[in-house]
């Protein structure tokens, strides 16, 4: 008797199993050293049935990079709905961010920290994923920057230059804390500390949207 077919949503259960497992594996080890037969192996499947649902290991990259950024901003967009303020709104944009990280290391760090594929590599990227993902990462950068103005009035009228420049310093200044966390790179600082304190988080958001607000200023 013929296996039954999957369903629509049976295969997509199934693509989002696998790269749930990729964003674990490449997280630790790298995309250039990441094994479809150890990850298939990880799985419980064959290889070959990995490349059923990704035909290479750079579509499977840029395909679950994608997912990252859907599962942050469903994420994100649902915890921001309760926001009162603008600076609400800001706080509660980065805690998730934090969160998010904390939650699911792997996809964050496809995120924000992806592999640098040659150009080979890159056209066997799926370019209307390509497409998707370059659009996310814009509108990403873009809503922070509008929560930014929102929360830092005095922005909106910066140069944009200067915009952009105080929106990196706020979003590099938290990459730094959440990697410093997951590397746990500096132990004396990070002793007994196995997760990222909430009222650390918000005494670091304070005194960055201090800092912000300080150099806004300075600019006429």
């Amino acid at each position: 008797m013929p296996k039954k077919p999957f369903t629509a949503e049976e295969i997509t259960a199934q693509r989002e199993r696998i790269m749930d497992s990729a964003s674990r594996v490449m997280a630790e080890v790298g995309f250039h050293h990441l094994s479809m037969r150890k990850l298939a192996s990880q799985l419980g499947m064959t290889a070959s049935n990995i490349y059923n649902y990704f035909p290479n290991k750079e579509c499977l990259f840029i395909n679950t990079r994608r997912r990252g950024f859907d599962l942050a901003f469903a994420d994100i967009n649902e915890q921001m709905t309760s926001a009162s303020s603008p600076t609400g709104a800001l706080y509660t944009f980065a805690r998730q961010l934090i969160a998010f990280a904390q939650t699911y290391p792997g996809y964050y760090q496809l995120m924000f920290q992806p592999p640098l594929l040659t150009l080979d590599e890159t056209e066997a990227v799926d370019q209307d994923v390509q497409i998707q993902v370059d659009r996310l990462v814009e509108e990403w950068q873009k809503h922070l920057l509008s929560l930014l103005s929102d929360a830092v009035p005095m922005l909106a009228d910066r140069p944009e230059a200067v915009q952009k420049q105080l929106a990196l310093f706020f979003v590099a200044s938290i990459h730094g804390l959440i990697d410093s966390y997951r590397y746990r790179a500096l132990p004396l600082l990070l002793a007994g500390v196995d997760l990222i304190p909430d009222d650390v988080v918000q005494e670091h958001l304070g005194w960055l949207l201090s800092t912000l607000e300080r150099q806004a200023e300075k600019v006429t």
